[in-house]
């Protein structure tokens, strides 16, 4: 049965005859009923029906990710973001062969976001511990017209666990993202993406930045170049500051106190004193 508060030329929703009334982006539609429906039901029907459900559940796990990433080009396409997103990643996902409907997805072609923005050169991710994410990037490497306003963001999908998560955003001009992951996630593999987001909310394409698994952790080779300062520096820090060394120096005591190589390492890779 349909409903509708102001009159019928003000929309309604439900069904009244082969008319259904509905809610689209605030906006009242209606559509009409298929006149006839045949369901076959054969191998390959329910085959495609499964992948659907399955292409439709992960959409929906994405969502927080898409309203992001795929905004501005579902509006100017007419659909939902989860509409979008399903049909330009169509050929990412299949069902694996003698199993009750598991997904396959091809990650590394697989689109979270999409549109005209800029984007920017994500370097390898560096995990700085089981719940922290380390990424820089190059703000304009194609040298286009950028914002330096513009939003940078991280998403990451926990396949074990079936869902996605999203940085808080950096600017542009940052040069470096942090992001804390769900403490549940710590030991799980997760998949990376990196897009950019300008002020009016159109996005640039995402770019995959593999799994949590490839992702390097600090080692003795990214502390070596200033190995030779760090005994200076802990000298310099026990003399000046014996409290900062209880809690660990904090970024604005190591600028003052130590060289300038070596409180960079000091910060990326949370050395403590």
């Amino acid at each position: 049965m349909g409903k509708t508060d102001f009159g019928f030329m003000a929309g309604f929703s439900g069904r009244v005859g082969n008319l259904i009334g509905y809610r689209w982006r605030g906006r009242m539609c209606v559509r009409t009923m298929p006149s006839q429906y045949r369901d076959a039901r054969t191998p390959e029907q329910l085959q495609q029906r499964t992948l659907f459900k399955a292409v439709v559940q992960l959409a929906s796990q994405a969502r927080q990710v898409l309203k992001k990433g795929m905004y501005a080009v579902s509006v100017d396409a007419q659909m939902t973001e989860s509409n979008y997103f399903m049909r330009i990643n169509k050929r990412c996902f299949a069902l694996a062969a003698g199993t009750q409907g598991e997904l396959q997805i091809d990650y590394e072609n697989l689109l979270l976001a999409d549109g005209p923005v800029a984007p920017v050169a994500f370097c390898e991710p560096q995990m700085i511990d089981e719940t922290t994410l380390s990424v820089d990037f190059e703000k304009n490497p194609l040298h286009r017209t950028v914002h330096w306003e513009d939003l940078v963001y991280v998403a990451a999908y926990c396949p074990e666990l079936g869902s996605f998560d999203i940085s808080a955003p950096v600017y542009r001009r940052s040069n470096r993202l942090t992001m804390s992951l769900n403490s549940f996630w710590a030991g799980r593999e997760m998949h990376l993406w990196g897009f950019v987001v300008d002020s009016k909310g159109r996005a640039s394409q995402s770019q995959y930045l593999g799994t949590t698994s490839q992702a390097t952790s600090p080692s003795a080779t990214d502390i070596e170049p200033a190995l030779s300062d760090v005994p200076h520096a802990y000298a310099t820090l026990s003399n000046a500051m014996p409290a900062a060394i209880a809690d660990g120096p904090s970024a604005a005591l190591l600028q003052d106190t130590v060289p300038e190589g070596v409180a960079r390492i000091f910060q990326r890779h949370r050395i403590r004193c």
